[in-house]
């Protein structure tokens, strides 16, 4: 009877090692494809603050943007060597670095104030200044009360609907 007890107690050990082993085999695959999936983002930004520190004095970021128009661009926003409140606009492919003051355009939260108060949307996607037809431009997208897909560029400096693209 002791024999049959003991034995039963190592096969239920035995059992639970197992389910912990696979846990801990899952909860480290799961993590793995995280840190696979991010990369490209991390690593993108991380260069492009390097970017910005060396061509337009960048001393603290606070704000991280990606957007895919005609081309890519990344862009930081932070604080220059001079305390000045900019963004830099960094082209994937190379390029002429852009320096922008955050005080001489719309802010983010401007951009999305506009759009809030025009279209009052579901949900807001994404918000970021990148580059359009050459020009400096908040890009939003967001999904309109049907549920449906839309897109506003806005100027950067003046606030202008440059494009709208609605019910995708």
């Amino acid at each position: 009877m002791r024999r049959e007890h003991a034995s039963r107690r190592h096969m239920s050990n035995r059992i639970l090692l197992t389910i912990l082993g696979i846990v801990v085999v899952l909860l480290l695959i799961l993590f793995g494809g995280i840190h696979h999936a991010t990369s490209p983002v991390t690593k993108a930004k991380a260069q492009s603050v390097q970017i910005a520190r060396k061509y337009a004095g960048l001393k603290t970021t606070d704000g991280f943007y990606w957007t895919n128009l005609d081309q890519t661009y990344y862009t930081v926003a932070g604080k220059n060597n001079h305390d000045q409140s900019v963004y830099i606009i960094v082209p994937q492919k190379g390029g002429n670095v852009r320096v922008l003051q955050q005080n001489k355009g719309m802010s983010r939260n401007q951009a999305l104030g506009r759009i809030w108060a025009k279209h009052n949307p579901k949900k807001v996607i994404s918000a970021a200044l990148s580059v359009f037809n050459g020009r400096p431009a908040w890009v939003i997208s967001y999904m309109n009360q049907k549920g449906q897909l839309c897109y506003e560029t806005l100027s950067f400096k003046s606030g202008k609907v440059l494009q709208a693209i609605e019910n995708i």
